[in-house]
């Protein structure tokens, strides 16, 4: 049964008067069985929200979050768990000479293990902690920790902490999370969790270093969690950047693509998701498994869940994925682009995109006839202004990825 994230937690605050007891309690904890109780579906999905922009709207509405504090039991409060992350490197990106593996492609990453590996064998790593380290930490584990947040208490136990990766070095401890794409926000819980959990459980024989490792397109992103004794924050005046160096390759352009009215499926929705690199690291999280549901895609973007939608569509319109049975999977021409680098991908995506003739006239600046929206029964002048909007932010997308070339 497809899982309807707002009308859930919609429910859920209805069924047990939640607002009304934080009012008088100042929390209300909820288990994973009373969740059930009242919507029959996988709690674990419902609570995922890993990012500011996944709370439901009746929580945004009251300022209220959801943060595990026992195994199969939440705490919902007025209170903010989640850290703000830069968009834009303000640091220079270092080049690296890429590492030669037969096991990982390293112009290819798409998951958060290769991005550690590669950083590891090609010695990023070591530059990051300035010391030698090896991986002694990777996985879950159970721990108990205190912290207040808001004035609001949390006495965690017997709660899932995972580190995607724990270095041990001859004077610290280094431990990373990692994400492929860039997040507006991280949630504490996948950053103070570890850090408290670590700093307790070696008893401080050692410095217990923190970072968040973006995997931003094809650039590296370690940024340092520092935490203040509230929730933290990253530090990205102290934030390094590295990318591999690129082997040689002729230029792409944008303005050589042809027309070609085939190659797009004008019975899907014209594009109206305006972050392209989220299209591109939904196609490459889809790639990864054989089929993937929509709640499992909601759980891993930092956008509201109507904009699930949105983004896969795009990826629908383009031929490189299809629905069976209400599982995402790609298509036989999306698997195609599987085995390619990143810049390989994006010229792919990039030659469909302005083949499409409406997409072709906003590149070159020229008027679209009627005639073109019509076949996406596109009648309304606004709606055709949002949807210009999204491809020029797509040009502005691939101009600045193509130039850097």
């Amino acid at each position: 049964m497809a899982l309807d994230f707002e009308k859930s937690w919609h429910n859920i605050f209805q069924y047990y008067k939640i607002l009304e007891k934080i009012k008088k309690d100042g929390h209300f904890d909820i288990s994973a069985d009373m969740i059930k109780r009242v919507e029959h579906k996988e709690p674990r999905l419902l609570t995922k929200i890993d990012y500011k922009d996944q709370l439901p709207t009746i929580m945004k509405e009251h300022d209220l979050a959801i943060l595990a504090i026992k195994n199969g039991l939440y705490r919902i409060a007025k209170f903010d768990p989640f850290i703000p992350i830069q968009e834009e490197i303000a640091t220079p990106i270092i080049q690296v000479n890429p590492p030669k593996l037969l096991t990982i492609d390293p112009f290819n990453i798409t998951t958060e293990s290769a991005a550690l590996d590669i950083s590891a064998a090609s010695g990023i790593l070591d530059s990051l902690f300035g010391q030698k380290c090896v991986l002694s930490i990777r996985g879950r584990m159970r721990g108990s920790l205190r912290f207040s947040l808001d004035s609001v208490d949390f006495d965690v136990n017997g709660v899932q902490i995972e580190v995607d990766g724990g270095y041990e070095g001859a004077s610290s401890i280094n431990l990373i999370e990692a994400k492929i794409g860039y997040k507006k926000t991280i949630s504490i819980r996948q950053l103070l969790y570890p850090y408290l959990y670590w700093k307790q459980a070696t008893k401080n024989k050692k410095s217990i270093k923190n970072y968040l490792l973006l995997y931003q397109g094809d650039i590296f992103r370690y940024i340092p969690y520092i935490y203040d004794g509230r929730k933290g924050y990253l530090d990205h005046d102290n934030e390094k950047a590295f990318q591999f160096i690129q082997p040689q390759s002729k230029h792409f352009s944008l303005y050589t693509i042809q027309v070609n009215e085939n190659v797009v499926d004008t019975h899907i929705p014209f594009p109206q998701a305006d972050r392209l690199e989220k299209v591109y690291d939904m196609f490459v999280l889809i790639g990864k498994s054989l089929f993937i549901t929509k709640e499992e895609l909601r759980a891993n973007f930092d956008i509201v869940p109507r904009q699930i939608d949105y983004y896969f569509n795009v990826l629908r319109w383009m031929q490189l994925c299809e629905i069976q049975e209400d599982q995402i999977t790609l298509s036989p021409q999306g698997q195609k682009l599987v085995p390619l680098s990143y810049l390989e991908k994006l010229e792919k995506m990039a030659t469909i995109i302005f083949s499409e003739p409406i997409c072709n006239n906003i590149l070159h600046n020229r008027p679209i006839p009627a005639a073109l929206w019509q076949r996406y029964n596109i009648k309304s002048e606004k709606t055709k202004k949002r949807r210009i909007q999204t491809i020029r932010a797509w040009i502005a997308f691939f101009t600045k990825i193509f130039d850097k070339e």
